[in-house]
């Protein structure tokens, strides 16, 4: 697998990975996902094989503790205090390869050469237990269930 940064031919595989892994969210628009590039070019990435289908992505970006919320588009903060991930989205078929730890080790290696000490995303109930074996926990704050589903969970990692 190969790690690298979005570029525009990207889109249509990332589009059609979200709606496949995220059947029941309403998916973001194109404009939403292609605008997180825009708050992280070096944390938005394109999981690809070695025939350069993408396989996966991940959208994460420097952010204020607040989890953003999904279907906005938003401004680069002023006073970042940690790296959000938006979305880490794998294709099925390529599910269990170790493409989120890959991807998971690039971010981390990302945020402390950036002297960020925190990782924060906002889990999918289903995912809860697999983001706690990565490290992350729970924190105290109510999610939007309309957006995320029921049961979702803002979480932190130290790093």
């Amino acid at each position: 697998m190969i790690i690298r940064s979005i570029n525009d031919a990207d889109w249509p595989a990332i589009l059609s990975i979200q709606s496949t892994v995220y059947p029941g969210i309403t998916p973001e628009t194109e404009a939403v996902l292609r605008s997180k590039v825009t708050l992280g070019s070096e944390t938005c990435l394109a999981v690809s094989d070695r025939q350069n289908n993408v396989v996966g992505y991940c959208l994460a970006h420097p952010w204020h503790r607040k989890p953003a919320c999904l279907h906005t588009i938003y401004e680069i903060p002023s006073e970042p205090q940690l790296l959000y991930i938006h979305d880490i989205a794998i294709a099925p078929g390529y599910a269990g390869k170790r493409c989120g730890r890959m991807i998971l080790q690039h971010l981390q290696l990302w945020a402390k050469q950036h002297s960020f000490n925190e990782l924060s995303l906002v889990s999918l109930s289903q995912a809860i237990t697999y983001w706690q074996r990565q490290g992350f926990q729970p924190v105290e704050y109510t999610i939007d269930a309309a957006q995320y589903g029921e049961g979702a969970s803002y979480m932190l990692k130290q790093i």
